[in-house]
């Protein structure tokens, strides 16, 4: 499957043009550099009172990288989407987010898989993963889009218990088909990490004044939760 994937991590407490930055860049990368001149923008997830100011900013951050914004709430959402030459998923609430996107999973997944570009930030991450992390007493965590093979995290916090969270999910989710058999945590650091997924450099990505340690990789051991 050939993938052109960026997935971000960026401090939920500063609005998205404090990372611009970090995130112009990629969008140049992901979508200037492929000729995409617009992109679908799917704003479910967000839940704050100033949603129109939130939209103005995400337009403008595009804008710098010359890259015009669609709302998916401005049409029907599977024409939109399949119409998308870019995609691209912002924070807020996860279960808001799935329950907005319930009903397009599939066909995210196609477009993606179709190499139609792709960027998400915070929950627009974790969406692209094959399932969302919830608390380990519920042992079927909710379906997301699936186009990576491996679950995204974001906001992590490194502690005994999140780890255990993380180690039942994974002995929860090992099963799976296809199964998920690592869980790419990313925590608030300044300036935003992530993952570049494409034919050439792919790999994590760190904005200015975060560093590896921003990004954590658990894989189980038998029975154990290990870092690689």
């Amino acid at each position: 499957m050939k993938r052109r994937m960026t997935l971000t991590n960026l401090d939920a407490g500063f609005g998205i043009l404090n990372f611009s930055d970090f995130l112009v860049p990629e969008i140049k990368r992901r979508f200037t550099d492929a000729r995409v001149n617009e992109v679908l923008f799917i704003p479910y997830a967000y839940n704050e009172s100033l949603y129109n100011t939130y939209i103005r900013d995400v337009i403008e951050l595009f804008a710098l990288a010359k890259v015009n914004v669609r709302l998916i709430t401005e049409g029907d959402p599977a024409t939109m989407i399949q119409n998308a030459k870019g995609l691209v998923i912002g924070e807020g609430d996860m279960e808001k987010l799935l329950e907005g996107l319930v009903m397009h999973l599939s066909l995210l997944k196609q477009k993606i898989a179709a190499a139609v570009p792709y960027m998400g930030w915070n929950e627009g991450s974790v969406a692209a993963s094959p399932s969302y992390v919830v608390p380990a007493v519920i042992p079927v965590s909710p379906r997301c889009i699936g186009a990576i093979d491996f679950q995204i995290y974001t906001h992590y916090v490194d502690s005994p218990p999140n780890r255990l969270e993380i180690k039942n999910f994974l002995l929860n989710h090992r099963n799976d088909n296809p199964p998920v058999l690592e869980v790419y945590c990313m925590t608030d650091e300044p300036g935003g990490s992530g993952i570049r997924l494409e034919d050439d450099n792919e790999g994590l990505i760190y904005g200015p004044g975060s560093d590896p340690s921003s990004i954590i990789k658990f894989k189980l051991s038998g029975l154990n939760l290990v870092t690689f």
